[in-house]
């Protein structure tokens, strides 16, 4: 069942300093967004928290921009996506302040781990209290002491929003670096600045008369990012980009115009998405890029190629074979005396050897796809439910298409990531089957054409 920020008492006035601070300045941009009837993003903790402080946000910080509520929109796309294949999977999230994300995503079974300095943490607490799958955690995310508190058993997810271009670069390596032993095969999505802006904080950025940036010593240009962070750790090489910059207007086009230019296309903010290698070597970063891909057309295309190469190899390896057996015959046939009577004698037995072993794996596989309809029948029937909770909340025709559009976008994205996991499973199983029968035949090519 969703979950439901706590009341809290209008008027809290936070006493928050530093880097603490962005978090209400992040809270004010996705509220601002959130307000939106067009917004990037649709979500009522957001604007139940923001109007709960006695904060004056705008003369703070001025006028948002948007881009801070395109970032969180853009991982909760991501986040969707893996909670399709690991419901039951752990979010941790670095540094989030008062993001409310967990809310926008929750499935109902999945636990989220939010590490927090403490000051951060105990505002947090007042309106998103800790709960037995929602935990907080009061220690610095670059200590790695809140890995301990995390379970992998079924997928781990880290989020680090906001966070990183604040540390020390040595201290963003350490940090990336421990994540990516840790936690083999789990997911990471972070934002880096580029250099110029960096060095801009550390010289010092009036964003508004009344707030100064506070210094960023970790910038790095967006093609650097990728062999930066395989330099630091083989695990991190699976790097790709999300979209990430303002929803509309005058610097959205500006920003498309600037990914154009090759000479500055690098130097702005970066969203970026790492699957960290489960193991390592060509053969398990292929697994990984496998699973990565699974619930996308692009990962059933490659499915699809890979099928056809190999079924592509077993029609000519059979005709080679076929064509060696029949001369065989033939020659038998003149000289029975000189027959390859070993070659006839295995030709029966290594075809029933082949066939059976194919049948045991589609048996196996069978059983799988079965468990994954189940679960995929099993989920869609408890998002209904909670959407129909959701909706009978609703005090408003406003609210209620604001959720009706929510439940709508997410489930058709859902739809479309299962039919895209269950015809690349089907593939994949095609393929694991056929691997006994291309084997054989293969072998069998590369035997008689000696």
């Amino acid at each position: 069942m969703r979950t439901t920020p706590a009341p809290a008492a209008p008027g809290i006035a936070p006493r928050l300093a530093g880097v603490p601070e962005t978090m209400l300045w992040a809270l004010h941009n996705r509220a601002a967004e959130a307000r939106r009837a067009d917004g990037a993003i649709v979500d009522p903790a957001c604007l139940h928290i923001h109007g709960s402080i006695d904060y004056d946000f705008g003369a703070r910080f001025g006028d948002p921009s948007g881009s801070l509520a395109v970032r969180a929109a853009a991982i909760d796309e991501v986040l969707r996506r893996w909670l399709l294949i690991h419901p039951d999977g752990v979010v941790v999230s670095l540094g989030e302040g008062l993001e409310t994300q967990l809310h926008r995503v929750d499935n109902g079974r999945m636990r989220w781990l939010s590490v927090d300095l403490p000051e951060a943490i105990s505002l947090r607490q007042c309106f998103l209290p800790a709960t037995e799958r929602f935990r907080h955690l009061a220690i610095s995310a670059a200590e790695p002491a809140w890995m301990d508190a995390v379970d992998p058993s079924e997928g781990v997810f880290i989020i680090a929003q906001g966070l990183l271009m604040y540390l020390d670069p040595a201290r963003v390596g350490g940090l990336l670096c421990r994540i990516a032993d840790r936690f083999p095969g789990a997911e990471l999505v972070f934002d880096a600045i580029p250099r110029w802006f960096s060095d801009m904080t550390m010289r010092g950025v009036q964003q508004t008369p009344q707030y100064r940036l506070p210094a960023m010593p970790w910038g790095i240009n967006r093609n650097e990012i990728a062999p930066v962070l395989h330099g630091w750790n083989p695990k991190l090489s699976q790097v790709a980009f999300l979209e990430y910059g303002a929803p509309r207007g005058w610097w959205r086009l500006f920003g498309q115009m600037v990914d154009r230019i090759p000479v500055v296309r690098h130097e702005v903010p970066s969203l970026v998405h790492v699957t960290i290698a489960a193991k390592s070597g060509s053969e398990r970063s292929a697994m990984n890029s496998s699973r990565q891909d699974s619930g996308t057309l692009s990962g059933m295309f490659a499915a699809v190629t890979r099928n056809a190469g190999s079924n592509n190899e077993i029609a000519i390896a059979t005709g080679k074979v076929i064509a060696k057996r029949v001369a065989l015959g033939v020659g038998a046939a003149f000289n029975p005396w000189a027959a390859d009577h070993a070659e006839f004698g295995r030709m029966v037995p290594e075809k029933v050897e082949a066939f059976a072993s194919a049948g045991m794996i589609m048996l196996g596989r069978s059983g799988e796809g079965s468990l994954k309809l189940a679960r995929l029948a099993s989920d869609e029937v408890m998002t209904a439910t909670r959407a129909t909770v959701a909706m009978a909340a609703c005090r408003n025709a406003a609210s209620l298409a604001a959720e009706q559009r929510r439940f709508t976008l997410a489930w058709f994205e859902r739809v479309s990531a299962n039919f895209l996991a269950m015809g690349t499973f089907a593939l994949t199983a095609q393929a694991a089957a056929l691997s006994p029968i291309r084997a054989t035949v293969v072998g069998n090519a590369a035997r008689l054409g000696r």
